[in-house]
């Protein structure tokens, strides 16, 4: 019989917690066979299951993270809120592209979406949307909770500096994945002062339209440094975040603000990003 383990954080920044072995499960009878550390997202709980021998089963994917509240077709949600909810689509009709970025459009109102610079978040939440629809049997828009993402709030990330103008991000492409430059980034320095800035691990980038291509998941953490007035290259390291999509090729990608989660060794390799995102059924991205 699996024993369940429920680690929060009631704070507002990302916690990692650290399990260790022989920690009671239920009670005193089953017990932890050995330490394990999971990152929790903010104001979140994370469901960590243990088998019966007391083995943590620390694969987890998206479809392990159950949506607690759904609303009516239309209804706006709070991007930032960390909250797993769903916003039902009634008329289905038309393409599934269109209509998952429409409906996203819709349900995110005021999600910055501005491909001239290269940030965006839209085209992604619509993706993994249409993607767990089809594995929850439903047609949705859901929040970045129930996606195991949340909304960057780092105030030293690239998002944060190009969104607030320190930086001009001049051109975003994606080169394959799983390797030093799957993500190949040109950088402008506007201003009169040296810029020193984040792309925190898990930063996800996103395909500008819908071709059926793969997003991208930064691997680590990556610091850029860029002097006043100069404009810099930088390739980021970074896996495929849809198992099903073709890999890119040179096609422009958008910065989003959303940041994926390990959910236990999803950043170990490709193989395990790909149990953690594409779950346990195959679904095409077209």
């Amino acid at each position: 019989m699996n024993a369940k383990y429920i680690a929060r954080n009631p704070s507002p920044v990302p916690q990692t917690i650290t399990l260790p072995q022989g920690l009671s499960l239920d009670g005193g009878r089953l017990r932890s066979s050995r330490p394990i550390t999971v990152e929790v997202p903010p104001f979140s709980v994370r469901e960590i299951l243990f088998d019966e021998n007391g083995e943590p089963m620390t694969e987890g994917c998206i479809q392990d993270l159950s949506v607690t509240l759904e609303h009516e077709d239309g209804t706006p949600l709070d991007p930032h809120a960390n909250r797993r909810e769903r916003t039902r689509i009634t008329d289905t009709s038309g393409d599934r592209p269109s209509l998952f970025f429409s409906q996203a459009r819709q349900v995110y109102p005021n999600l910055l979406v501005d491909d001239a610079r290269s940030l965006g978040g839209a085209q992604l939440l619509a993706q993994f949307s249409h993607l767990r629809s089809a594995r929850d049997n439903t047609t949705a828009i859901y929040s970045p909770a129930s996606l195991n993402m949340t909304f960057e709030s780092r105030t030293d990330s690239l998002y944060h500096a190009a969104n607030t103008g320190q930086v001009e991000i001049q051109s975003i492409v994606g080169n394959g994945y799983n390797r030093a430059n799957a993500i190949r980034m040109e950088v402008h320095n506007p201003g009169q002062s040296a810029v020193r800035v984040v792309v925190p691990r898990g930063t996800m980038f996103e395909q500008q339209t819908w071709t059926g291509k793969q997003n991208l998941v930064v691997k680590e953490d990556v610091w850029i440094d860029i002097q006043p007035g100069q404009t810099g290259n930088f390739p980021l390291p970074a896996f495929c975040a849809n198992s099903s999509g073709g890999s890119p090729s040179g096609e422009p990608l958008n910065l989003t603000p959303f940041v994926f989660h390990d959910m236990g060794e999803s950043f170990r390799d490709q193989d395990s990003m790909w149990r953690t995102t594409d779950s346990r059924r195959g679904v095409s991205m077209r």
